[in-house]
């Protein structure tokens, strides 16, 4: 990403994926635009209209993917990981709400809607 909202929001999942998987647990992931609308096809729909909204994220956005984060280092296989990670995890929270405050949101990316209908 190119703007400071993006580089902190990649950062914020790059550590919420690393702690699923340290945790034994798998990312989630959504579908991408375009691969979605290629498989709604060969799924025997027709494509009506697709938007793309962009997303800004908040305060809450933050604090529920760190406190996830938090509550999944339990499960690290090494305390001394998982006081580096907790460490790391308050500071990027810290950075993240000073960011969302100055920038009243965190502009990143987009959300889609897709209408279809049967072929």
């Amino acid at each position: 990403p190119e703007t400071e909202s993006g580089k902190i929001i990649w950062e914020i999942g790059r550590v919420r994926d690393a702690c699923l998987l340290l945790a034994g647990a798998r990312p989630y992931r959504e579908f991408p635009l375009d691969w979605m609308l290629g498989r709604l096809g060969l799924a025997g729909f027709r494509i009506l209209e697709a938007r793309r909204f962009p997303i800004r994220y908040r305060a809450r956005y933050v604090n529920v993917q760190l406190n996830m984060c938090l509550a999944r280092i339990e499960r690290f296989f090494s305390n001394g990981l998982g006081m580096a990670m907790r460490a790391y995890v308050e500071e990027l929270r810290a950075r993240a709400l000073q960011l969302n405050e100055r920038q009243d949101g965190l502009w990143h990316g987009n959300d889609y809607v897709i209408a279809v209908e049967p072929m």
